[in-house]
């Protein structure tokens, strides 16, 4: 325990060092403050110009999923910045053949920020949500928010050879969460074909109440985990 404490220690110096990080770990909070009180805000201004009743208040979910998929997102990617920039410094390979190991590393590297974020989900989803949230099913979505940035942080590492590249990887991985997008504006069978991505069954999840489909949710998230997570094995020597 005490080297892998020790591993997540220097990963949190790494960022107070780094400015980009420190922005990249507040920016949930940023956008918290923004959702609760922008969007209702740009609700009452385009009601009150297209004469609606309601415009955005449909998609006041979506917005929350995104808020809750948000700390877990941004915790991963700077991990993943922090892994790519230990990479460059050979770091990486050193740390994974230390009493830390190369399990000990990526827990400290990427469970462990994802399991800080978990809470934080919660908290932001309890004071800053524009929905009512059972707290069970707030738990789960949390969930599997973490594992999903988790298989970001793997897939930014895994195919990036620096943080230039990395910073480009960001962009194409924020394609992983276009599923919480479909179920609200595909109705039709159509949107199980992005059925592959983790956070297709966490919008399905919350639309539908359905437990059952915590199985499925898990077991596509593992899988990415585990096919990302063989990758990243490779590159560590």
């Amino acid at each position: 325990m005490k080297p892998l404490l020790r591993s997540f220690g220097i990963f949190i110096r790494q960022i107070i060092r780094d400015d980009m990080l420190w922005a990249v770990c507040l920016a949930p909070l940023l956008v918290a403050l923004l959702f609760r009180f922008g969007i209702p805000y740009a609700e009452s201004l385009l009601c009150a110009f297209f004469q609606k009743r309601a415009i955005l208040a449909g998609y006041y979910l979506l917005f929350d999923l995104v808020l809750c998929f948000m700390p877990p997102y941004m915790f991963c990617f700077a991990s993943a910045m922090v892994m790519l920039t230990e990479r460059d410094e050979n770091m990486a390979g050193y740390m994974a053949v230390t009493p830390v190991g190369k399990t000990g590393y990526m827990l400290s590297r990427l469970v462990l920020p994802a399991a800080i974020a978990f809470p934080i989900s919660i908290l932001l989803i309890h004071f800053f949500s524009l929905t009512d949230w059972n707290y069970l099913a707030l738990s789960a979505v949390s969930l599997l928010m973490g594992l999903s940035s988790i298989a970001v942080a793997l897939f930014i590492f895994s195919f990036s050879r620096n943080r230039v590249e990395g910073m480009a990887m960001v962009k194409l991985s924020g394609l992983l969460f276009v599923g919480l997008v479909a179920p609200f504006f595909v109705l039709s069978g159509s949107q199980y074909l992005v059925a592959f991505l983790p956070s297709f069954w966490a919008a399905k999840l919350c639309l539908e109440e359905n437990s059952l489909l915590m199985l499925p949710a898990l077991a596509v998230s593992l899988v990415w985990i585990w096919v990302l997570g063989r990758r990243l094995e490779r590159k560590l020597y």
